[in-house]
């Protein structure tokens, strides 16, 4: 796996397994993730178009998934422990539910890509342990929401690797460093987002 950015996109390039929630997503092999920043008013009635050309002009290897986020990619949270490696962007104004009617898009986008096999059990229940530790980052930090209306996760795994991972529930190993590793991203990536408004508006 390789990752870096390249005009506000975080493009993560290797040969995966994977399964997104995303903009044109389900399960597939893909050769490549990526996470592009769009203007914080953006409104596009077909996102899954804008993303065939972006994946074009950035010259991004098909098949992929692909995810779109207000979040300036400065503020992207990146964390490894052990076989796991963690992506994260996270603006939280647009909370889920119905308290909010009227704000700006915020997105938390995760991306787990993990140097090991999972079962397809693991592949989902990671969605579930990463959603999860979101929610719980996010009322650690004292919100009253568990999360936004357009997040979005991707769980991949790089082909013929191990170790092989049979379970992703939260009292596993791996379910343990997706929960440690989301958390703390999640709370760097909104005090990052934070400041980053803060010193924006004083300007």
């Amino acid at each position: 796996m390789t990752h870096y950015i390249k005009d506000s996109t975080l493009i993560i390039e290797g040969g995966f397994e994977a399964i997104s929630s995303g903009i044109n997503g389900g399960r597939r092999h893909v050769d490549c993730l990526f996470n592009h920043q769009v203007q914080p008013d953006f409104d596009h009635s077909k996102p899954a178009q804008y993303m065939e050309r972006l994946a074009d002009s950035l010259q991004i290897r098909r098949p992929y998934f692909g995810l779109l986020t207000a979040v300036n990619m400065d503020d992207l949270c990146v964390r490894t422990d052990g076989y796991l490696t963690t992506f994260v962007t996270a603006g939280v104004t647009h909370p889920s539910g119905f308290r909010v009617k009227d704000s700006e898009a915020g997105t938390i986008n995760i991306i787990l890509v993990v140097n090991g096999s999972l079962s397809e059990g693991a592949m989902a229940g990671a969605i579930i342990t990463a959603t999860e530790a979101k929610g719980l980052a996010l009322m650690e930090m004292g919100c009253d929401f568990l999360g936004t209306t357009t997040d979005a996760v991707i769980i991949a795994y790089q082909e013929h690797s191990s170790p092989y991972i049979e379970y992703a529930g939260s009292y596993t190993e791996f379910g343990e460093k997706i929960t440690g590793t989301v958390v703390r991203c999640v709370k760097e990536g909104m005090r990052n987002t934070e400041k980053r408004n803060g010193d924006e508006d004083k300007n």
